[in-house]
């Protein structure tokens, strides 16, 4: 018994150690991330984008995402903002890029596609961020998804069958090919007025934004 308390007593500082390197990792990423810009090889946006404001605005916000992705759930507060500020102003693209390393990725983004299709994107899009965590650690995330569904009134049958169907997997797939052409490596990856760029706050968004009008 000496052995394992000797050894626990040591594993919870590494532990602790380990959990803050993790976070300081994290707030490096999100707020001292590099925000220097570069031309994008991503295209432009196309009638079958999933977009938010007018289609004939002068800038144009690109974001490659993934659901299950942390550091995309941080940006995503960032994001609404931004979209509820210049709704008038900016054209917001949101495109799929799900991560190989994150389980749960598709079958969120297959859901939000369906959800666009009855019109419900953005709203689907902020619930599954807003509760990453809730369906991110459960055994199966469905229930989760369902219970949005269910909440902003989708018809559920059609909700389904549109989740499954073979058209938003290839809709999906072929966002994350362009993405990957494009040179996407990561994300949350976004393209302010045809340069690649990583802001690190809602000051700096604002502040590319404002330059790009």
């Amino acid at each position: 018994m000496p052995g394992r308390t000797l050894l626990t007593n040591r594993g919870v500082p590494w532990v602790v150690g380990s959990l803050l390197l993790l976070a300081a990792a994290a707030g490096l990423y999100l707020f001292t991330g590099a925000a220097a810009s570069e031309p994008t090889r991503s295209q432009p946006p196309g009638a079958n984008d999933i977009t938010y404001g007018p289609a004939d605005a002068p800038l144009a916000v690109i974001e490659y995402s993934d659901f299950q992705c942390p550091f995309c759930a941080e940006y995503a507060k960032i994001m609404k903002t931004l979209r509820e500020k210049y709704e008038d102003r900016v054209q917001f693209v949101f495109r799929f890029f799900p991560l190989a390393n994150h389980p749960y990725a598709t079958v969120t983004a297959k859901a939000a596609y369906a959800a666009s299709l009855q019109g419900k994107f953005w709203e689907m899009h902020d619930l599954l961020f807003e509760n990453q965590k809730e369906w991110s650690d459960s055994a199966d995330p469905r229930p989760y998804i369902d219970s949005y569904a269910r909440s902003l009134g989708l018809d559920m049958k059609q909700f389904h069958a549109d989740m499954d169907d073979q058209s938003t997997v290839d809709f999906i797939a072929k966002q994350a090919d362009e993405g990957n052409q494009a040179g996407v490596t990561h994300t949350p990856w976004f393209v302010i007025g045809g340069q690649v760029v990583l802001p690190r706050s809602l000051k700096q968004f604002e502040s590319l934004i404002e330059k790009g009008l």
